[in-house]
Order: C-alpha cells, then sequence, then structure tokens
C-alpha cells in the first residue's frame, strides 16, 4: 500500500471515528464534541497532504464532519466556519458528479443557516439561502428517488418555518407554523416505515408546532410521550441508552405545552428536568 493510499484509509477511520464521537455526546456528554472534531480536523488533513483527486475526494465526509461540530457549538462565528465548509463540500460532491450525496450536503448547509439566524437573528435575510439549499434537496432527492433524503430535507425546511415564526411579524406567524406543520407533515410519511430517528425528531417538530399554534394540544402531548419512549429505550448506533439531550428537548416542550395549559407548578418542574439534562451533559441550557 502507498504512502497515499495508508493516509486516505486512516482518513477514511477517523471519519468514521468522529461521527460516532459526535453522536454518543447526545448521550454521554458534550466533551466528547473535542474528540470529534480532532478526529475530522486530522483526517482533513491527511486527505490535503495525500493531493490528487483521490485526496480531494477524501475531504468528502471530513469537511461535513467538521462543519456539523462547528454548527452545533451555538456560536455565531462557528457556524460561519461550518457554512464555508459545507459549501466546500457541495463544491467538491459536484465536481465529483456524486450527485446522490448532494441531497444531504444541501441540507446541512441550510440547518446551519437556520442555526445561525437562531444564535444571531439580525442574519435573518441568510434564511432565504437556507431555504434554497433545502429546496435543491427536496427537488434532488425527488429526482433520484432518495426519499430518506427528501424527508429530511423537508424537515429541515419546517424547522426554518419555525425559527421564522419566532422572527417575523405576529400577522406572518401563523402561516410561518402552518407552513412548518405541512413540511413536518410530509417528511413523516416518508420516514414511516424507513427511519425511526428521522421519524422521531419529525414529530418533536410537529408537537413543537402545534404548541405555537395553541392546536391539536393532545395531539402533541401524545407525540412527546412516544417520541420520549423512543429515546428512554434508544436502541439505535453509535450507543445504546437514553439519550439525554433529546429527553431535554420533549422536557423543554412540555413544559410550553403545559405552561399553554395553565399549570404553572407542573410546567416549572418540566423546565427543571430539562436544564438538569443538558447541565449534566454539558450543554447550556437555552
Amino acid at each position: 500500500m502507498s504512502d497515499r493510499d495508508e493516509k486516505l484509509a486512516w482518513a477514511e477511520r477517523l471519519k468514521a471515528q468522529g461521527w460516532g464521537y459526535y453522536r454518543a455526546a447526545y448521550t454521554h456528554g458534550r466533551q466528547l464534541w473535542d474528540h470529534a472534531l480532532a478526529a475530522f480536523e486530522q483526517a482533513e488533513a491527511l486527505c490535503r497532504e495525500a493531493g490528487g483527486p483521490e485526496g480531494r475526494a477524501g475531504l468528502i465526509g471530513a469537511l461535513s464532519g467538521r462543519g456539523t461540530v462547528l454548527r452545533s457549538s451555538g456560536t455565531s462565528d462557528a457556524i460561519h466556519a461550518a457554512i464555508a465548509l459545507y459549501q466546500e463540500e457541495i463544491a467538491l460532491l459536484r465536481e465529483f458528479g456524486r450527485e446522490k450525496d448532494l441531497p444531504e450536503a444541501l441540507v446541512n448547509l441550510g440547518l446551519a443557516y437556520r442555526d445561525l439566524v437562531t444564535v444571531d437573528p439580525s442574519a435573518a435575510a441568510d434564511l432565504e439561502e437556507g431555504i434554497r439549499a433545502c429546496r435543491e434537496a427536496v427537488e434532488g432527492a425527488k429526482k433520484l428517488d432518495r426519499p430518506e433524503a427528501e424527508a429530511l430535507a423537508a424537515g429541515a425546511i419546517a424547522d426554518i418555518c419555525l425559527v421564522l415564526a419566532r422572527l417575523d411579524d405576529e400577522e406572518y406567524r401563523e402561516r410561518h407554523l402552518k407552513e412548518a406543520l405541512s413540511f413536518y407533515g410530509q417528511a413523516e410519511k416518508l420516514w414511516e416505515g424507513r427511519d425511526e430517528d428521522g421519524l422521531a425528531l419529525c414529530r418533536l417538530g410537529l408537537s413543537e408546532a402545534y404548541i405555537a399554534l395553541g392546536q391539536n394540544l393532545e395531539g402533541a402531548r401524545d407525540l412527546l410521550e412516544e417520541v420520549l419512549r423512543f429515546y428512554r429505550d434508544y436502541a439505535g448506533t453509535p450507543v445504546k441508552g437514553p439519550v439525554r439531550y433529546q429527553i431535554a428537548q420533549i422536557k423543554e416542550l412540555q413544559a410550553r405545552l403545559l405552561r399553554a395549559e395553565g399549570k404553572d407548578k407542573e410546567a416549572a418542574e418540566a423546565h427543571r428536568e430539562a436544564e438538569d439534562h443538558l447541565e449534566a451533559l454539558g450543554f447550556r441550557p437555552h
């Protein structure tokens, strides 16, 4: 095996390690993101050292890995860096004709703009770029007959609609929330029978939109209980057991639901539970 081949093979192992660390952080703690970031940075460096078309192709996955860890950090500068990494990876996918991988990459870019505006509302105009990327992802997934990728993109558009509902004038808030429900509904149908993780996240979004609208609160309660059971007894990869970060998100939504029903004491308790989970994981409560 040549030196270049050894570097590229090691880079692939590092990318796999990075994704494992990243996902495990939601169960075992944010400190694992440091290991994930280091793995992706090493993989990227090895691919750049290897050079040539093989090295450039090897950057795919390392760039998005770095971008995803940075995007999740919740700082404006890190998210800007993530956007640049996602854009570089999208350019590489186009260069190498990897059309089947474009929808996920475009969704990552759309979610980065969503997260940027969440932490920096003054960047709201950038959401147009996020929506454009996700719509391209939807169209590409349809052409490729990739329902999972289409579901991912539809859910991302719904997420952006939720952000718009928080930022836009009151007269447009209901429209954004109804659009979110529509896109989550599309994603839910596509996820059913295909991916339980995608379905669970979609139903979290549905419940958030219902609560924000003040509609179908019983339905929202049922969805939250269903998703809570899923994450408490999680049996996916790379780790098994309660996914505490998602449980915290559920508890916070339950708190909003209880407040909407005038149950302030129960809402405060659910909110405290959410904060306890986030603090235990090293995430700053919102």
